[in-house]
Parts: structure tokens; sequence; C-alpha cells
């Protein structure tokens, strides 16, 4: 058959760096990194502000810096994966959205992908070009890069992320990140294995194939709901998995027979039991306050919390909430004060809902305290609104005992309720915990490892560095009951 390119965006080249393959194995993929001409001269890669070396970054300037860090990180990943083609990584670092409490750190993806080349695993299917390059053993587009890479420049500016300073150019994990610093390593180390091709070509809001044709991704994205991986779905069932947490769960044998070795139970979860759609365990927040959760836990329903017209719990609650789980919005007033009103309005424990992205301890002290509370994630304070709505929501709070980021013993997809482009189902589910390297969140502790990333890899076909009895040792069961296509 013919090789089958999709669209792809040209690009020059102009100055090419070879990643120093010493320490690698003979196996190993070489990978070279390109600069992306859009760069203006002097920034980014090629900024020659003087730096002092640090003790895990031989670079003197600041662009010398930057792209150690990069040759780092894409040395590791060259160690991992096995093509005989060479990888291309045309890379840049530009502006991106940045303002004082949000910022894009970085992008990337491939540059194209084909189907039906020489001993394509799958007929008809799209691979990402690396991938399709390395199956082939031969490059389907010589002329053109494999993995295009933008990352965020402004953020050295220190006005990006209010108590942020820039980048953190080290690369060795055993050193501590310096304070108000975004360690660039991790983000270069997520971003390379999008453009491997960790991502769905799927259209996540029309549910529209790449040209007609499922990429093979598309073989391992599986609706519970719905029974049937993408690739057997119309557009329309596609576009409405793509907003279906927690049922959007990756089916790929490798990836959740390792499951049991990277996820494990929150400190604290709310299982939601009803409705079934939403049925999952959630990680959530512990509180300094109140008496602590057990593995028992507290159930009963989830009913918002009213205080007058607010939901924000601030002042004496007037809903019905007694005996049950209120629902309170964060915000205005202390932990404390919150579920101290619920408690008084007869609640037997208390939820409090994000109102950013992202988890942590809610501090305060109140000895009078003597109901459990959480906090929820934002994410999962909309999904409860929401059922809300339309019928009844029935949780347990409780220590963890179960991986969070699973139902049914499968490994979720990220697929919140409004779709997020550049992050929807192209990463494994927010809620695993410890946080996974292709997690929708940056774990800035990850700078050498790759958990569930290399498993799903094998599931798509690539070939990896990592003997099938190390990865398998102790995990020959699979635990998700979805048969691998």
């Amino acid at each position: 058959m013919t090789s089958e390119p999709v669209a792809r965006r040209q690009a020059r080249r102009v100055v090419t760096v070879v990643l120093s393959l010493a320490c690698m194995t003979a196996q190993a993929t070489s990978v070279v990194i390109d600069i992306d001409p859009t760069e203006p001269a002097n920034t980014g890669f090629t900024d020659p502000t003087p730096r002092t070396a640090l003790p895990d970054n031989p670079g003197t300037t600041l662009g010398a810096q930057r792209l150690y860090v990069f040759q780092t990180a894409a040395n590791q990943w060259g160690n991992l994966i096995n093509s005989a083609v060479t990888i291309r990584v045309l890379a840049k670092m530009v502006g991106l959205t940045c303002n004082g409490t949000t910022a894009t750190l970085g992008s990337a993806g491939p540059h194209t992908a084909f189907a039906n080349f020489p001993s394509a695993p799958k007929g008809n299917t799209f691979y990402a070009v690396a991938e399709a390059n390395a199956l082939a053993g031969s490059d389907q587009d010589p002329a053109a890069d494999d993995i295009d890479a933008s990352f965020n420049v402004t953020l050295d500016s220190g006005t990006c992320l209010n108590g942020t300073t820039g980048w953190y150019y080290g690369t060795n994990p055993a050193n501590p990140v310096p304070s108000g610093t975004v360690p660039l390593m991790p983000v270069i180390f997520h971003e390379l294995g999008h453009g491997l091709g960790f991502i769905s070509l799927t259209n996540p809001a029309t549910g529209a194939l790449p040209a007609g044709i499922p990429d093979i991704w598309a073989y391992y994205q599986y609706d519970l709901q719905t029974g049937s991986t993408w690739a057997g779905m119309s557009d329309a069932q596609r576009a409405a998995s793509a907003l279906n947490d927690p049922n959007l769960i990756w089916a790929g044998k490798a990836t959740n027979a390792q499951a049991p070795a990277f996820m494990k139970p929150t400190p604290q979860q709310v299982l939601l039991t009803a409705p079934t759609r939403l049925a999952a365990p959630y990680p959530a927040g512990a509180a300094q306050f109140g008496p602590a959760l057990t593995s028992a836990g507290i159930a009963g329903n989830v009913v918002l919390a009213m205080n007058g017209s607010a939901t924000d719990g601030c002042t004496a609650i007037t809903s019905s909430v007694s005996g049950k789980l209120a629902l309170i919005d964060r915000g205005t007033c202390s932990f404390t004060i919150k579920v101290k009103n619920a408690q008084n309005a007869g609640a037997a424990a208390a939820l409090i809902a994000n109102n950013a992205p992202g988890l942590f301890t809610m501090t305060g002290s109140d000895p009078s305290i003597t109901i459990a509370s959480l906090l929820v994630t934002q994410e999962l304070g909309s999904l409860i609104k929401t059922a809300l709505g339309s019928g009844t929501v029935s949780a347990t709070l409780s220590t963890g005992n179960q991986a969070a980021a699973t139902k049914q013993g499968c490994v979720r997809q990220y697929a919140p309720p409004v779709l997020e482009q550049g992050s929807s189902v192209s990463h494994f589910h927010s809620d695993a915990y410890p946080g996974l390297l292709m997690g929708p969140v940056l774990n800035e502790t990850i700078f050498n490892h790759v958990d569930l990333t290399l498993p799903l890899f094998k599931d798509i076909g690539w070939s990896t560095n990592i003997d099938d009895l190390l990865f398998y040792d102790g995990f020959d069961g699979n635990p998700c009951a979805v048969v691998q296509p």
C-alpha cells in the first residue's frame, strides 16, 4: 500500500543540534533537535544572556541551559523507545498564553501522521509520524521534522503566574526545585510524549476522524457506557464520549496490567455511587480540623447547601442538609466557617468544591467542629451540581481504598464535562494518584520516569527498551474487563 499522510505544517530548519548518545544503549533511538526558524534570533534556545552553570546543567548562557534541558529529556526518551529512523524535533521558545493566574507552559504534537505505510500493524489507521517511521523502518517524510514543540519563554519575565519568577533549568530530580520557579524538565519530558504519539488525532469537539479513518488511539479509547471503542462509533457518539467522564477509559492490556504498580489509593477520596454514569472514586483534599475519616467512611446523598441565594456557606445554611453530605463552594470565608455552618444545619459531612484547579489540605482550627469534610476538585464539583439537576447523587467519604482514576479496573482518560482543547482525551485522568507524567496537570516531580506512559506506548505498537519481564513481573493479570482490540 502507499503511505498516506495527514495534512501537516511546513517549516524550514536553520540550526541543528545532534544529541549525544554516549550514555545510551546500543538500541537507543537517535534524536535530533532543530531550532525553529520562527524563533527570533538571540532569544529562546539561542539567548546569549550569561548564566552561571548549575551542578546539573553546564550551560553558561540562558539559551544553552534551556537547550541542555531539552537534550536531556530527549536523551531519556531515546533510551526508552526503539527506532532505526532518527526522530527530529522542531523546537522553539516563544511567548505563549500568560497572565497572573494561568499560563500555557508548552505544547507539542506530531508534525503529521501516516496510514498504510510498509509494515503498518493496522490498515487504514493513522500513526504519529515518529512511530510510523519506526514501524516502517524508513522515514515517511525525510524533508520534514517529526515533532513540533513550543515552550513559553515569557515565564522567565516574571509576569506569568503570580509569585513565579521563571523557569528552573536543573535536570537532576534529586536537587530541590527553587521556590517560585517552574522546572522546565518535566514540561519538555511530557510534551515530547505527546509528540511521540501520546495523543488522539480525532477532533474531540466534532468526533471527526482524521481524514475519515481512525488513528491508533481510537482502537483503545473505550466508552463503558456506550460499550464501544471510538473506532466503532459515529462522530456524534465520539463527541459525546469526549465529555463522558468517568466512563472514557483506555482498553490497552499493557497499560491496565501495569496500573497497580503506579496508581495508588488516594489518602482521602469521594466515592460516587450514584448516578451510575459518575460512579467512581475521586481524590480529595483533607481538612486540618474535624474528625478523621475511616476506611468505612461516611455515606449519604449529596445536596447543594444554600445560604439564602448563595452557595458559599459563609452564613447560616437555609436549605435542607440534615443527615446529608452538604456541597459548599469555596470562597469568601474560611473553611472552618463553612463546615461549622453545615454542622449547625445538621449535615452529616461537608464537601467543599474548589473554585480553581487542583487539590490541597484545607487549613484552619475549630475544636467545636465534629463533622468530617473534604475538598473536591472544581471539575468534580461541577459534575455533581449538573447531576443534582436531574436526580440523586450518592457518595461515600473515606480514606482511599482503591486506585483513583480507574473504573471497573480500567484506567480512565481525561474527559472533563467542558471540553478542553489540547487536553481532553489526550491525557490520563487528573484523578490519578500520584499524578502521572501524561496527566493534564503538571507533576513537577517527574524528571526521569514515565510511569504508565511506556505501557501505553507498547499498547499502540511502539517497541521499547524495557524488558517485558521487568514490566509485567507481579502484574500478570489485567484488572480491566474490557477486551483489548
